[in-house]
């Protein structure tokens, strides 16, 4: 198991070392929801969007908010790394209360748990993938992402027994979604989706798709697909955060169209993923230089951590003043995070003072 930094409830710790109680409303009962988003180069996806679907989904369960958006920002921020892709899961349940009950606990705080991991490219994109379709057995609130995703494993279990990669899922003959996805289809040259309602997540990167194809003039549609239109529909798609946009080339053993990803897709793909490339750019923050930057290291307090960042930063700042240096141990006492301002002179230099302390074994987190 990876041991990479988590943040659990307050507090940032390996992912070893975090724990939950076994009377947690999310392990007992699946009580909560979770939101997963995407980032690119260190730059948070759509994030705003993401916080209101959150939000949303918290509604959705009468279960209050326990952060503002700025403190979400504030939480999520430390785990990413600027230099890969990556995706936050964050999840929050009702929280760990005395005893076993149905009945929503009084005075109970949420349980917040996140962590960030590697967006691996998906090995089928360009060559497509293989879907199935079956019946829609799942609750009637799809709408809200809730962790009790059981129906959606099944299907998606039931996909993967079957040699596909996604289950596309139908119900009273009209397509629903995927089990982990949106679905799309190329319908008589009109780029098609079901529209948001409680039988569907409202997926993020499914508006995002939207939006591209009416600003790049692709016909497009939110619609009911009948079953019947998507097996004769010229292009089929699955979309998600981490997956993107996914070419479907089979369906339920008979091939879809030529077999190929088709011309929308290879559109749609080139513009989405220039559309990313123009939001990180976009959302760059340059540094007038020379500036005060504070540099930010995390370990165990144990090691004399202080010393040790006082001392990597200085190879790099040597004028570095003792004042400049701030401590702030965590509430268990078990870690440290330092602070250390410099006067930065370089991009060059602060990739450099980053470099030295992610690479030293006591440094777990730099900033």
């Amino acid at each position: 198991m990876e041991n990479k930094i988590v943040y659990l409830n307050g507090e940032y710790l390996p992912l070893n070392e975090a724990k939950v109680s076994v009377l947690d409303r999310g392990f007992l009962f699946g009580d909560g929801i979770y939101e997963v988003i995407p980032s690119y180069s260190g730059h948070l996806f759509h994030f705003q969007d993401h916080l209101q679907r959150l939000e949303n989904s918290l509604a959705g369960i009468r279960l209050a908010n326990p952060h503002t958006r700025e403190q979400w920002q504030d939480i999520l921020t430390p785990l990413l790394d600027a230099k890969i892709d990556q995706y936050i899961y964050l999840q929050i349940t009702r929280g760990t209360a005395p005893k076993r009950d149905h009945a929503f606990p009084d005075n109970t705080p949420a349980t917040v748990f996140a962590m960030c991991s590697a967006i691996v490219p998906f090995a089928g994109l360009n060559q497509g993938v293989k879907a199935v379709s079956m019946d829609d057995t799942r609750w009637k609130f799809c709408n809200i992402k809730a962790i009790t995703l059981l129906g959606n494993i099944l299907h998606r279990q039931e996909a993967i027994d079957q040699g596909c990669a996604e289950a596309i899922l139908i119900k009273d003959g009209y397509v629903i979604e995927g089990a982990a996805s949106n679905v799309f289809a190329v319908i008589d040259g009109v780029l098609c989706t079901p529209p948001k309602g409680n039988d569907i997540l409202p997926g993020i990167t499914r508006d995002v798709i939207l939006e591209l194809a009416r600003k790049n003039n692709i016909p497009c549609s939110e619609d009911k697909i009948p079953f019947t239109a998507l097996q004769t529909a010229s292009e089929i798609w699955v979309t998600s955060s981490t997956r993107e946009i996914i070419p479907v080339v089979e369906l339920d053993s008979k091939t879809v169209s030529d077999g190929k990803p088709g011309p929308v897709w290879h559109a749609m793909q080139q513009i989405f993923q220039a559309y990313k490339q123009a939001l990180i750019m976009s959302e760059q923050t340059f540094f007038e230089f020379p500036c005060q930057f504070p540099v930010k290291a995390m370990g165990k307090s144990d090691m004399k951590l202080d010393l040790l960042v006082i001392e990597i930063v200085r190879r790099h700042a040597p004028d570095v003043k003792a004042d400049a240096v701030t401590t702030r141990p965590s509430k268990d006492g078990n870690f440290i995070a330092i602070t250390v301002v410099i006067e930065a002179s370089s991009k060059k230099q602060l990739d450099a003072i980053y470099q030295d302390l992610t690479d030293h074994p006591h440094v777990l987190m730099a900033l």
